[in-house]
């Protein structure tokens, strides 16, 4: 058991708890799809703090939502659209924008004053309609650059987030934000080397046998696992390779990706 004491209260974490976390941790770090990391993260943290609904938003450089690489649970289509297109502008997290330059936890009801938090039209319009009155969450900051929002809700027969649940995501949130960046970046390179070899197959008229095959020789394939991956013979292999090499001017393996990479 962990003990923890902050602002005066005491905050204890069982060993199942250490254990669930750990177990949390393992898994989200063999995830390299952001979208899966997303929609993982969102039911894994259900395990520790239970919540009724809640968000994961991806910003761009501008600080405006990417919709399609966000994930909502508990909402209503119509309900996510409102959100993005409207009441993200209303939300009072930004408030925190300009003061916040690393990773930080928040929770809502210390954001604002309660008398004057519940009279925000984001409060009145869109909070109270979904009955997501209490929300607590992790501002993901990279670079000096904030990329994205996780927020937890509860109604109000579910009570506000406490110290204990607030604990959690601060020993979550730097986890949370080095595996977001790192798989995002990762996601944007294959995206880079993809369009990168379509180009270059483009280029110099390869088939698309022969397209496949320069993908696998660039990530290190030998001619045997390219031949077990595609289940064709190794002289086969060996004909499309030499294709290849006719077709780009080269003679050998390092040629070819040296020249892919110089083109790239």
């Amino acid at each position: 058991m962990l003990i923890y004491a902050e602002e005066g209260v005491i905050v204890l974490l069982t060993e199942n708890e250490w254990n669930a976390i750990n177990n949390i941790l393992l898994e989200l770090y063999t995830i390299d799809a952001p979208d899966k990391f997303i929609n993982k993260i969102m039911k894994f943290i259900k395990m520790l703090i239970p919540y009724t609904k809640g968000w994961f938003i991806i910003l761009n450089d501008d600080q405006e939502i990417i919709g399609e690489k966000s994930y909502f649970t508990g909402f209503d289509k119509s309900s996510e659209n409102k959100y993005i297109n409207f009441y993200y502008q209303e939300d009072y997290i930004k408030y925190l924008y300009d003061f916040t330059s690393e990773t930080s936890v928040y929770r809502d009801t210390n954001i604002l004053e309660k008398d004057i938090r519940e009279k925000t039209d984001f409060y009145i319009e869109f909070l109270k309609p979904e009955n997501i009155v209490f929300g607590c969450g992790i501002i993901l900051i990279k670079n000096s650059r904030i990329i994205g929002i996780f927020n937890l809700f509860r109604n109000e027969d579910a009570g506000d987030f406490n110290k204990k649940e607030i604990y959690i995501l601060n020993v979550l949130k730097k986890h949370i934000e080095n595996i977001l960046y790192n798989i995002t970046q990762l996601s944007c390179d294959k995206m880079s080397i993809g369009k990168s070899i379509d180009i270059f197959s483009s280029e110099y008229h390869l088939t698309v046998r022969e397209t496949e095959i320069l993908k696998l020789i660039n990530k290190g394939y030998s001619n045997r696992e390219i031949s077990d991956k595609f289940v064709i013979s190794l002289s086969t292999t060996k004909k499309h390779i030499y294709n290849l090499y006719n077709k780009t001017g080269v003679s050998s393996r390092s040629q070819l990706i040296s020249l892919f990479l110089d083109r790239g």
